[in-house]
């Protein structure tokens, strides 16, 4: 599941990191909200392990920018608010 985490979290902090011209806002937008409903699913404990793993996949780089977007994926699926899909 780690490995899987990781890929995702690299996969949206690529996206989120990307200008207009690579990816429309709009594009990004239907891209992503299959994953954010499913997300949105699981209960509170499967999703803070998830932000969790998101978080650990992050600390794997080095500080900077791009461990920065890593760390803003969690926050940009809501996996931390206290509340249940």
């Amino acid at each position: 599941m780690s490995i899987l985490a990781e890929a995702m979290a690299h996969l949206v902090a690529a996206v989120d990191t990307s200008t207009d011209e690579q990816a429309s806002p709009d594009a990004v937008s239907r891209w992503f909200e299959y994953p954010a409903y499913l997300f949105d699913r699981l209960d509170m404990e499967d999703r803070h392990r998830l932000a969790s793993l998101f978080r650990e996949a992050a600390m794997k780089e080095p500080e900077g920018p791009w461990r920065n977007a890593l760390l803003e994926v969690p926050n940009g699926f809501g996996l931390d608010d206290d509340d249940e899909g």
